[in-house]
This record gives structure tokens, sequence and C-alpha cells, in this order.
């Protein structure tokens, strides 16, 4: 099982949007992924049921309650002996040594930010955080900043300025850009299972064809997971 860390010192910063849309590009792909809530408010227990009241959550994932040490290291070995083939974990913002603990195990660190000079200050911060940590324990751990809510016009001065700061760090090859289908993931639910039941009502083929676009996109960062996983 491969475990998979979404990092960002900032609340707000898009950590379980990113979070929950890779889980659902995995999921899509037949896998088995197990979600570790280690933010203390819980955000993944709580999108899983807005997610199960709209027929949009799929069985091959399951959240776990992990926002302790102790709970950390009992729902990581149920998870493997369960057989999933992932393992994402929410972290909570800030240092501590649950989340310390979680980046040191980490196989994929991910660290989200938006386009403005308080988030990206926030993600070198965590970035700065993540490096030092793994130099300190002598790891070497895959991790890639994630821009999100990028428009998808022409982007503003300010927003090219720091498009071209982060341009300098390892970035994922695509971003998840400002659509409602991602937005929205937090009340509809999944977003490949949204895409299913959307395709299944002709009265949401204009809503079909954004959300699919935004899964397609998805696709491609999950392909990026992957194949940095398997080197």
């Amino acid at each position: 099982m491969k475990l998979i860390a979404c990092c960002s010192f900032k609340g707000g910063a898009g950590k379980t949007t990113a979070l929950m849309g890779l889980c659902s590009s995995l999921a899509f792909n037949q896998k088995k992924v197990a979600l570790f809530d280690a933010d203390e408010n819980r955000p993944l227990t709580k999108w899983k049921e807005n997610a199960l009241r709209n027929d949009a959550w799929d069985p091959q994932c399951e959240v776990f309650v992990a926002d302790e040490l102790p709970l950390l290291e009992d729902v990581y070995e149920q998870a493997e002996v369960s057989g999933f083939d992932y393992a994402l974990a929410d972290t909570h913002g800030g240092a501590s040594e649950l989340n310390g603990t979680i980046i040191a195990s980490s196989d994929f660190l991910l660290v989200p930010t938006m386009l403005t000079p308080l988030d990206i200050d926030e993600a070198l911060a965590t970035y700065r955080y993540i490096i030092e940590l793994l130099l300190a324990e002598g790891l070497q751990t895959h991790t890639a900043i994630l821009r999100q809510r990028v428009p998808t016009g022409r982007l503003t001065v300010s927003q090219q300025a720091a498009y071209d700061v982060l341009d300098v760090l390892p970035l994922f090859d695509t971003s998840m850009y400002e659509r409602d289908a991602f937005a929205a993931i937090k009340e509809r639910g999944m977003l490949h299972m949204t895409v299913a039941n959307m395709a299944r009502n002709p009265a949401m083929r204009l809503m079909f064809r954004n959300n699919q676009r935004a899964l397609d996109e998805l696709a491609v960062i999950g392909a990026f997971v992957e194949k940095a996983l398997e080197g």
C-alpha cells in the first residue's frame, strides 16, 4: 500500500479538494483507496456523509479517522491488512508530531496552493518544512506542488507572476482549474460517481460534459502520481 499525504500549513488551501480529486482518479481506475482523516475537523468524514446522501460515494473507498498518532498507527495497519492499494492522508494545518510522522512515512507528498501571495507563501513554508524534515530523517520522498483554482482563461498579471514563482519548484504536470465540478465535490460527492450519475440523466447533459472534462483532468493528475510511485 502506498501512502500519499496532502500537506498545507494554511487552512482553506484546498487540501481536501485535491485529495478527493486524486481519490476519484484512482478509484475510477479500480484502485481501493483508504482515506485517513488526520485533520481534527474531520472534513473527509463530513464529505463522505454528503456523498452518501447523493449516492455518489465509491464503495472501494473508506474513511478512517486518524487525527491522533495511535489512531494513525491502527488505521494504517487495518488498511494494509484489508488490501487497499493507496492510503491518502488529509493532514491538519501546522507542524506537529502527527504531521511529521505522516510526512516521514509517505511515498508521495502533495502540496496544494492557489495563485495568491498568501497562499504561495504558505505553500513555500510547507514545502520548506517538508524538505527540512526529510533531510533530518535522511529520507527521499516524491514531493510536488499542485496549483489549484487556476483560471481557465487568461491569467492576471499577479496570477502570472505567482505562476512563474512556482514554476521553479517540482510541480504536477497539470493544474486543478477553477471549475464548478471541483468546487462542488464537497457537497455533490466523488467526482467519478457524480459523472456516472449524470450520464444516466439526459437532463444533466451539459453538466455531464463539464464534469467529464474535470474528471479527465484528474486522470492526468492521478497518472502523474502513479507514474512517480512506479519509479
